[in-house]
């Protein structure tokens, strides 16, 4: 299969020289299609709207004349210095194309005091793997090693996993509990286990954790007990509310008791992460806690995990029914709800009328799936649909790179970090504006945003397949934004503020022996790691300098 951007018509917003590199004309990738018309039926495009920064965390800087990595490179040559933190020099918004990798030096960010931090979660790339908090969890731990911290990951075990691994650097503890026919109460035993082992941890280092930080809500009930019988300090961050899972609909019995046990972990947290703009704001309308102590942090992506090429994405869609040169969306999620896999579904006819040769394959599992492999059949669209079921590590990443670009319809989506997984994989995506990717997707530039209904997904696509060059633009350009604003580092530095701000008096480490600072020792000034003192009283040492570039 020719890359995306050899397969459609120039748009006037590419630059000349991208043209040079067309491998195969619009004739070759078109000659199947009866027409590329939008059916009358799709809704209008939607508004560009107006170029904003939503991003809890990043600074939009001016462009420089002249980019600044040969001269810091030539610098580094020259003599071994301590990079400080700046700001990224380049904004999301008028960048044309990624520097190359041998061009980028990254600047060491300011360290952070050293803490030892136990990370509670359901689940994990290192032992089960569900969903969304699975590589969130263990991205951020490996991400807060790599800043010097002590972290421990208590998750659950797998089938034949050891209880305990060192990966990454980070101390892995993977608990057994005992299960239960009802979910909330095994949860809450798994929970309690991860208290227990925690405890035992701590006595074995003869010290405390100085963080507590459970994901979700299926960590909460951890939260609760170390909170109530221990009293640590405690973050919660929340990857979505029970309302929204639900597809923003409120019901009783057990979701009752999860939304429950939401409101308690928030209530008593010192600090509640939200992953998004959006789901900070529906944390706030359902329930009632002290506002100030709310904070922003997005989700990351690792980009690395989606590099190298695919040396046969033809043999990829061969295994799914889909032509080397057929037009293919890629759906990737729970069939629930609340990612409105059927409204997907029912856009595929009026897609189809505009290109009978698209192909759809939808990934993941779920309580819609039975009913929409029925209603594709009942809509006489079933041989352009494949349901793949769950999917997980390299073949999911195969299909990102095969794939021409992502579908998120979603009618609650808390951050959407298949609008990342698609980025690294250089898809644009088509997303509806129900949640937290509106806060990053830039219309027209990065995807498209569109109405959260069949017409206005069939809209999106149409329009993408309608100029394949400018949407493989789009899926560079997300490429950029997705490498540079949500990489794990700046997410770990996002997330190490927040404990900086509930642990201000914190000793931090001895340069001297690397251990917390006891007694008279003292740290006098934060710096990058070598510039860290021991200060013993009344014999203050002299702070190493930080070289400025």
């Amino acid at each position: 299969m020719a890359p995306l951007s050899t397969r459609g018509t120039k748009s006037p917003s590419i630059p000349p020289q991208k043209a040079a590199t067309e491998q195969q004309t619009l004739s070759e990738r078109t000659a199947s299609a009866t027409t590329t018309t939008t059916p009358s039926v799709i809704s209008a495009a939607p508004t560009k709207p107006k170029e904003t920064s939503t991003t809890a965390s990043s600074t939009q800087i001016q462009k420089p004349e002249k980019s600044p990595f040969q001269s810091i490179k030539l610098a580094l040559q020259e003599a071994q210095v301590t990079l400080v933190e700046e700001p990224s020099p380049y904004s999301f918004t008028d960048i044309e194309h990624a520097l190359p990798e041998a061009d980028q030096v990254p600047l060491q960010k300011k360290a952070h005091k050293s803490y030892k931090i136990a990370l509670f979660a359901w689940e994990s790339l290192h032992s089960v793997a569900v969903g969304g908090v699975a590589p969130h969890l263990t991205e951020l731990a490996a991400a807060l090693e790599r800043r010097g911290h002590e972290v421990h990951a208590f998750v659950r075990t797998g089938a034949g996993q050891p209880s305990y691994e060192r990966i990454d650097g980070v101390h892995v503890h993977r608990i057994s509990f005992e299960l239960s026919p009802d979910f909330v109460q095994e949860v809450t035993n798994m929970c309690n286990a991860m208290v227990h082992f925690m405890l035992e941890t701590e006595a074995f280092m003869n010290t405390h954790f100085d963080i507590c930080h459970a994901h979700d809500w299926l960590a909460a009930p951890a939260l609760l007990n170390i909170k109530r019988n221990h009293n640590r300090v405690c973050v919660f961050t929340v990857h979505s509310t029970e309302f929204g899972r639900c597809g923003n609909n409120i019901y009783g019995g057990q979701s009752e008791r999860i939304r429950a046990i939401e409101a308690e972990a928030i209530g008593l947290a010192d600090k509640v992460i939200g992953v998004s703009g959006v789901l900070c704001d529906e944390i706030k309308a359902h329930y009632s806690f002290d506002w100030e102590k709310l904070r922003c942090v997005y989700n990351g992506i690792n980009c690395l995990r989606y590099d190298g090429n695919l040396w046969d994405p033809a043999e990829v869609r061969a295994k799914y029914g889909v032509g080397p040169m057929d037009p293919m969306v890629l759906f990737v999620g729970r069939m629930a709800t609340q990612k409105g896999p059927d409204i997907l579904v029912e856009a595929v006819p009026s897609i189809l009328a505009a290109r009978p040769d698209a192909k759809f394959v939808l990934v993941g599992d779920g309580y819609m799936k039975d009913g929409l492999i029925a209603r594709v059949h009942e809509m006489g669209v079933a041989a352009s649909v494949c349901f793949t079921g769950s999917m997980t590590g390299q073949p999911l990443v195969d299909l990102f790179k095969a794939t021409d670009l992502v579908a998120i319809p979603s009618r609650n989506e808390p951050f959407g970090i298949v609008t990342l997984e698609a980025w690294a994989s250089n898809k644009p995506v088509v997303v509806t504006k129900s949640g937290g990717p509106r806060e990053f997707v830039w219309h027209d530039n990065d995807g498209y945003l569109v109405d959260t209904s069949p017409d206005g997904m069939a809209w999106g696509i149409c329009n993408a397949f309608a100029n394949f060059e400018h949407a493989s633009y789009m899926g560079e350009r997300g490429r950029v934004k997705a490498a540079f604003q949500f990489s794990w580092d700046n997410i770990a530095e996002n997330t190490n503020n927040i404990y900086d701000e509930l642990l201000p008096d914190h000793p931090g480490h001895s340069e001297a022996d690397g251990e917390p600072c006891k007694g008279d020792e003292k740290i006098v000034e934060a710096g990058v790691a070598p510039a860290d003192v021991r200060v013993v009283a009344d014999k203050p040492a002299v702070a190493k300098p930080v070289v400025q570039v």
